[in-house]
């Protein structure tokens, strides 16, 4: 079970240690407990990783098919921070058939957190999670379900992966565990933020490289080697798609693993070259070329992606701490402004042995916090056994890069180790082996692993069940729904403004008026690719003569103006009679 990295988790978290703890309790003490039980589901669970196909697609199913049982008590969220809305925003470009939006007339109104706007309008990011959003909005008519199917993918491919380095058993054990701890509750699951299109470009690239240990014999199959070949070459360029510096890296990484086990094969270069070089190049160079058509769409440049195109112009995403500073001298808004001066202060802690530890302490804890949870943490006393095994050095060498440019970098969210997600729960899987056979001849570890397992699924329904009956809980009951709040996004304030506008007939332009020291972190200006056909159309306002000329841009909207930061808020309608005239106020509803 994962947990949200937006809201305070505390409660959740000792809830879930409190269960582990007895859980470990209970197999000590009773280590025969239910043995049949859990005899005969390990068999049958045994039987069906015997079956390849059946264990992948089963791996795939079990996330989808659980947040589909819950989907009446946690539908699709509603997105949260700026990157979601910018995803949301291309997924939107792209659903309407088109790569990029014309520049809005005066664009300035719409100036918000990484969104470009000129050349073109469009979101900064690369367009892999986009893609897979515009999929779940045109076939299912939700962008979310992108996502729901995002997950499903990801953990296929980690049983597909860990199937060439584990029994298959173990293989999967690792996926089932990922859907367990972070594929059915949490923000790769419960947002737009991404995450799971990078872990399964990361799943088919390790997957690929770890089928070369299959040995020389495989050779004979060309169709085989060949299909792994581009199954590489599709998982980097997914990874180029998503995450660019991770996929530079793992390039790197495909190219030196695979030259160094094809060297110990002693093969010939015509074979290396037909049947792994020249495919793995064939879809390399392809989707180099697609997203250097994009780049050009979106920034003019084929060699210029779109969040170096925005970081040029309001500063951030700040660079890595071996990279000189962005500075940028003016912004037209203080929102705007304060994300880059909060990201610019980040970056300068480096200066700060001090602050520097203390960050990556941070980032460790919410590591563990998405990857490892209180369930999954008692078979960490064996990692230093995992270390010590020459199988999994491999694995361990590939994963030094990947956390050294994490290390480097300001700021940590889940899916910034996305395309490591295989290795984590690699890791995890070979030291929850490790505990299986601890202590063997009393059964210690056996039933150790079997209780904590069961108190994970438990742990699953609770906070299933919990949301379910949370409008008929008695009031002595109360303080408990606080405890499963973490596992979905919060309603904000604008979602509420949005309902109030949806029942109102017609069109509507909102002109929204932060007060000073607004939270950059509350932004309300975001928008969809087609203006024009929006039921609210989110704006900032700027100067009489601007807004009026806003106003006569959408001729067909009735203009509202909102001051979010006010104690309720208020909401107030443009008269349609006079469009330059004082406002008249309309039915407030406060928070």
């Amino acid at each position: 079970m994962t947990y949200s990295m937006f809201l305070d988790t505390h409660k959740l978290l000792k809830v879930c240690a409190w269960m582990t703890v007895l859980a470990i309790v209970i197999a000590l003490a009773r280590p025969g407990l239910m043995a049949k039980f859990f005899g005969r589901v390990e068999k049958c669970f045994g039987a069906l990783a015997r079956k390849p196909r059946y264990a992948i697609a089963a791996a795939a199913l079990f996330p989808m098919l659980a947040r589909l049982a819950i989907l009446p008590w946690y539908p699709p969220p509603n997105p949260i921070v700026h990157d979601e809305f910018s995803y949301l925003l291309q997924a939107d470009t792209f659903a309407h058939g088109r790569v990029v939006n014309p520049t809005p007339p005066n664009w300035k109104h719409f100036e918000t957190e990484y969104t470009l706007l000129r050349p073109a309008y469009a979101s900064q990011y690369q367009p892999g999670q986009g893609l897979t959003l515009a999929a779940g909005q045109l076939i299912f008519g939700h962008p979310w379900w992108g996502v729901w199917m995002d997950v499903g993918l990801m953990c296929g491919a980690i049983c597909w992966a860990l199937g060439f380095i584990l029994p298959r058993h173990w293989a999967l054990f690792g996926a089932l565990v990922a859907s367990l701890q972070f594929g059915i509750f949490g923000i790769w699951m419960n947002s737009y933020f991404g995450g799971a299109v990078s872990a399964t470009a990361g799943a088919l690239v390790f997957g690929s490289l770890a089928s070369l240990n299959t040995g020389r014999y495989a050779l004979q199959n060309r169709i085989l080697w060949e299909r792994r070949a581009m199954i590489c070459g599709l998982g980097i360029m997914l990874l180029f798609a998503t995450r660019p510096v991770e996929g530079v890296i793992a390039t790197v990484v495909a190219i030196v693993y695979t030259w160094s086990r094809l060297r110990k094969m002693n093969l010939p270069t015509g074979i290396v070259l037909r049947r792994i070089a020249f495919p793995f190049t064939a879809v390399f160079v392809c989707g180099a070329a697609m997203l250097a058509w994009y780049n050009w769409r979106v920034t003019g440049n084929p060699a210029v992606p779109p969040y170096l195109a925005y970081r040029n112009i309001y500063g951030t995403p700040q660079p890595y701490w071996w990279q000189a500073p962005f500075t940028i001298s003016h912004f037209d808004f203080p929102e705007i402004r304060d994300n880059y001066l909060n990201q610019l202060r980040l970056y300068r802690e480096r200066y700060s042995l001090a602050a520097m530890v203390s960050a990556e302490r941070d980032r460790l804890e919410n590591f563990w916090r998405f990857f490892v949870g209180p369930f999954l943490t008692p078979a960490l006393i064996f990692l230093a056994v995992v270390f010590r095994d020459r199988r999994m050095r491999p694995w361990l060498l590939i994963s030094i890069p990947f956390i050294a440019e994490k290390v480097a970098y300001h700021a940590w969210f889940p899916a910034h180790s996305g395309p490591v997600t295989l290795l984590v729960v690699l890791i995890l899987a070979q030291c929850w082996r490790h505990l299986r056979v601890w202590r063997r001849t009393q059964r210690t570890g056996v039933a150790v692993s079997r209780v904590v397992m069961a108190a994970f699924c438990a742990a699953i329904f609770l906070g299933a069940a919990g949301r379910a009956a949370e409008p008929i809980l008695p009031r002595l009951f109360r303080h408990l729904p606080p405890i499963w709040e973490s596992l979905y996004p919060p309603r904000r304030l604008r979602d509420d403004v949005t309902a109030v506008l949806a029942r109102i007939p017609g069109q509507h332009l909102l002109f929204v008026k932060y007060a000073p020291g607004h939270c950059f972190c509350e932004e309300w200006v975001s928008n969809g690719a087609q203006l024009d056909e929006q039921k609210i159309v989110y704006v900032r306002p700027r100067d009489p003569a601007s807004d009026e000329a806003l106003m006569q841009a959408f001729p067909a909207f009735d203009v509202w103006e909102v001051e979010p930061d006010q104690h309720p808020y208020r909401l107030w309608r443009v008269e349609p009679s006079a469009a330059s005239a004082s406002y008249a106020q309309s039915e407030p509803r406060p928070q």
